[in-house]
């Protein structure tokens, strides 16, 4: 989580002026502060399980980012690292695990594809990545990055439908959406972390 933290620290202004085109601009700083609350859980865990440690950060993180970005990447990743087996952490299990996270993502802020969120940038991604689960992990993750990153541009053709920007949706046309973009960055980081590991 160090160096999620670390990317979105760094793209925090950028993130918050994206958001203050049809929102409150403070998307940058709920991101950053719920990352800061999920990196200390995982420092001061008392469990080696990568499963158990990407829940309780889930938790953390989804209480001090606040709003519905902190609720809906908290979901995901509770939801993700409950639905984890630490013993079979290949690329079938950890595309269906992230499945069920973006399925209760879904559920929980009431939208699917094509609304301008996050969700614009993980449901592409977690679709590619289940077609390479013939690869491994690392390779099958980065193999799925430009189905993300194409989800991620679509968004600026799009006009908000949730949230506080759908009252200013047309406002928001021509802009990426804020939580499509960080969702990328925590993807791409993740996706370094894994070639290295």
């Amino acid at each position: 989580f160090q160096n999620i933290l670390e990317v979105i620290s760094a793209k925090e202004d950028e993130l918050g002026k994206l958001d203050a085109v049809a929102g409150d601009g403070d998307h940058g700083i709920g991101m950053v502060r719920g990352l800061k609350a999920a990196h200390k859980t995982v420092q001061d865990a008392n469990t080696m399980s990568p499963s158990q440690l990407i829940s309780d950060a889930g938790a953390s993180f989804s209480d001090a980012a606040g709003g519905s970005s902190g609720a809906l990447v908290g979901i995901l990743m509770i939801t993700t690292g409950n639905k984890l087996q630490d013993d079979n952490m290949d690329t079938a299990h950890v595309a269906q695990a992230l499945e069920l996270g973006l399925t209760r993502m879904c559920k929980l802020g009431k939208s699917g594809p094509g609304q301008k969120t996050m969700i614009d940038t993980l449901d592409p991604f977690i679709t590619s990545l289940k077609t390479f689960a013939n690869k491994s992990l690392s390779d099958g993750w980065q193999a799925a990055l430009p189905a993300a990153e194409d989800g991620m541009n679509a968004t600026a053709t799009m006009t908000s439908q949730k949230g506080r920007a759908a009252k200013l949706g047309e406002r928001s046309k021509g802009h990426k959406d804020p939580g499509a973009v960080s969702m990328i960055y925590m993807l791409e980081t993740v996706g370094e972390e894994l070639k290295s590991a």
